[in-house]
C-alpha cells in the first residue's frame, strides 16, 4: 500500500512538472488543453477510489446483543463483568505487543452472557460472582 501511495506521488508530480514547463516553455494553449484532460482523468480516479473505499469498508465492526452480552474491539483486561463480580490486585496495564484489531475486522457477542475482545482478554472476572485477586 505504501509502494502505491509514493508511485502515485511521485507520477502526480512528474505530470505536474511536465505540464508547468510545457506552459512556460512551449504552447500555453496546448498545454490548457491537456491540463484539462489530465484534470477529468483525476477527478474520474478519485470517485472510482472513493466508491472502491466505501463499498470495502475499513473500519472495525463491534457488536454486542443480548442481554448482559459485552463486546471489546481492542484488550479486556482486568474487568469485573457480571453480577457481584470482582477484581482486586491485579494489573491493569496491557501486556506489550499485543496487535490491536486489523481493519475491517468484526467482533461481536450474540446472546446472554457472551463475552467477546477483538485482542488479549486476561485477568477478569466473568460471569455472576466472577473473582479476581492477584
Amino acid at each position: 500500500m505504501r509502494l502505491l501511495f509514493w508511485s502515485t506521488a511521485l507520477v502526480c508530480t512528474g505530470v505536474a512538472v511536465a505540464l508547468a514547463l510545457w506552459a512556460v516553455l512551449g504552447d500555453a494553449a496546448g498545454a490548457e488543453r491537456a491540463s484539462a484532460v489530465v484534470g477529468a482523468v483525476v477527478g474520474l480516479a478519485g470517485l472510482v477510489a472513493s466508491v472502491f473505499a466505501l463499498r470495502h469498508g475499513g473500519g472495525a465492526a463491534v457488536r454486542a446483543g443480548g442481554r448482559g452480552a459485552v463486546a471489546a474491539g481492542g484488550s479486556v483486561i482486568g474487568n469485573a463483568i457480571g453480577a457481584d463480580s470482582r477484581v482486586t490486585g491485579v494489573s491493569l496495564a496491557s501486556p506489550l505487543g499485543v496487535p490491536a484489531p486489523g481493519p475491517g475486522r468484526t467482533v461481536s457477542a450474540q446472546g446472554e452472557g457472551a463475552v467477546a475482545a477483538g485482542s488479549d482478554v486476561a485477568g477478569n472476572a466473568l460471569g455472576e460472582g466472577g473473582e479476581v485477586t492477584g
